[in-house]
């Protein structure tokens, strides 16, 4: 985990900035690298020891690979604790650290003087073969941190250059030819050099690719919370003058003095509370999005329901000349539970698309019951069918073959109620030919409370 991540984890955790960021982010860096290398390291050192220890002709190499593994278990649980120490918010200390590293560097380079004075040229071969794998072991696991990087590589450096040195004088200084591989240490120290600055280039644009991330996100939480504040305060603006308009109509209703004003007050009542379902529309979706709606279950009437979603939209019908009429099953039980505000809700925009889009014919709602697999629960099928323009395959594959919940076509209706079929446990298909209507189908199971049927609506 990066540094980011953690203190994005830690709220409380005081931000660290400029030069204090970079540094713990790099000991994050070193730290990961070094915990999940030394199993690697481990197991390379142990081939180096048995083909050192054939070189040798003796056990030499085996006693230095048994201390090297209790230096790496101690460097990996060293770098364990490094890394709950900066979860924690610590910042440790960095001068035992660098000496850790510089002396464990000497301890594992040590193998390089047995192979280096080993009666046989191989070893000489093998020892700057182990030197380059150690100096490219410490580019890769220490670059982030400029002082472990130079605490593990100086040492590595100064065998790879001291030895050939020391041979050169050790054989009188004459033969010059002891000094190439100096001349290539250097060589190799410049390629090691581009090798780091390469390395630390990319973890620098792996490190902004992440803020930008994390930046990102923050602005993606910043406008959802924006978006919630404005759904919010529309709804309150809105549903105080709209309930004073309904209750004013409604009480015109009763006072009425002719059947056609109270037909004309009824249209007005009914479109309020179209105007109130459409606000309710909007809260949800934002609370389905955000994941905090939930779903309130209680003992109610099926009947009761359907006859309240059908009494909203009985004017509209009536003044497009459309049918409008539920068929509910004999044996519908008196009481279920379920979240009536819900299922209202959903029968609400399915009826709403009905009428929507049916221009002649009518609207139909089929309510049925069924044993449910579960025992003491029916599956409750809640059927919309209207003989309006009908869709195309496209337009349903659009609506649910990719579950895309709001569309310019579709709506905001459609698109709460596929929502909210889910979130109750249930799902809503469709059929539909165009030209031929359309058949929508919500089905959810629920406990039975009561199975005392009543009479058929």
């Amino acid at each position: 985990m990066n540094a980011d991540a953690h203190s994005e984890a830690r709220p409380d955790r005081p931000p660290l900035a400029g030069l204090v960021d970079q540094r713990t982010r790099a000991l994050l860096q070193v730290g990961q690298a070094r915990v999940a290398n030394a199993w690697m390291r481990l197991g390379s050192c142990a081939i180096v020891a048995i083909v050192a220890m054939s070189i040798l002709g003796n056990l030499w190499p085996i006693a230095w690979w048994i201390g090297l593994s209790v230096v790496i278990f101690f460097d990996r649980s060293l770098h364990q604790r490094l890394l709950k120490a900066i979860d924690a918010g610590e910042q440790p200390s960095m001068t035992w650290l660098v000496v850790w590293t510089a002396a464990q560097s000497i301890y594992g380079n040590t193998l390089a003087i047995m192979l280096w004075f080993a009666p046989y040229v191989p070893g000489e071969s093998l020892a700057v073969i182990y030197l380059c794998g150690g100096l490219a072991n410490a580019i890769a696991t220490l670059r982030a941190h400029a002082g472990l990087t130079l605490a593990g590589a100086v040492p590595t450096l100064g065998f790879l250059m001291g030895l050939p040195i020391f041979n050169f004088f050790a054989n009188g200084a004459t033969n010059t030819a002891d000094l190439m591989l100096v001349v290539g240490a250097l060589l190799l120290l410049g390629f090691g050099v581009n090798l780091w600055k390469s390395l630390l280039a990319s973890d620098a644009a792996h490190a902004r690719a992440e803020e930008a991330a994390i930046r990102e996100q923050q602005a993606a939480a910043a406008a959802a919370l924006a978006k919630t504040d404005t759904i919010q305060r529309m709804n309150d603006e809105l549903r105080t003058p709209m309930m004073a308009l309904i209750g004013a109509a409604e009480h015109l209703h009763r006072v009425a003095a002719t059947p056609s004003a109270r037909a004309h007050i009824a249209t007005l009542v009914q479109a309020g509370e179209v105007l109130k379902q459409v606000l309710d529309d909007l809260t949800d979706l934002d609370r389905l999005e955000n994941g905090s709606l939930e779903v309130e279950p209680a003992p109610t009437s099926v009947r009761d329901i359907v006859r309240s979603a059908l009494s909203a939209f009985r004017s509209a019908a009536d003044d497009k000349g459309l049918e409008l009429f539920a068929d509910i099953s004999a044996d519908m039980p008196t009481s279920i539970e379920m979240d009536a505000r819900r299922v209202r809700q959903i029968l609400f925009n399915l009826l709403a698309n009905a009428v929507r889009y049916t221009q002649h014919g009518g609207v139909r709602v089929r309510v049925s019951a069924q044993v449910a697999p579960l025992p003491g629960r029916v599956r409750l099928s809640f059927v919309v069918a209207d003989t309006g323009l009908g869709m195309s395959r496209a337009q349903l594959s659009a609506i649910f073959g990719r579950e895309r919940v709001a569309g310019a076509s579709d709506g905001l209706g459609l698109a709460i109620s596929l929502k909210l079929a889910r979130a109750m446990g249930g799902h809503i298909t469709a059929k539909s030919e165009p030209g031929e209507g359309s058949v929508f189908t919500f089905t959810f199971d629920a406990p039975v409370i009561s199975r005392s049927a009543n009479a058929a609506a």
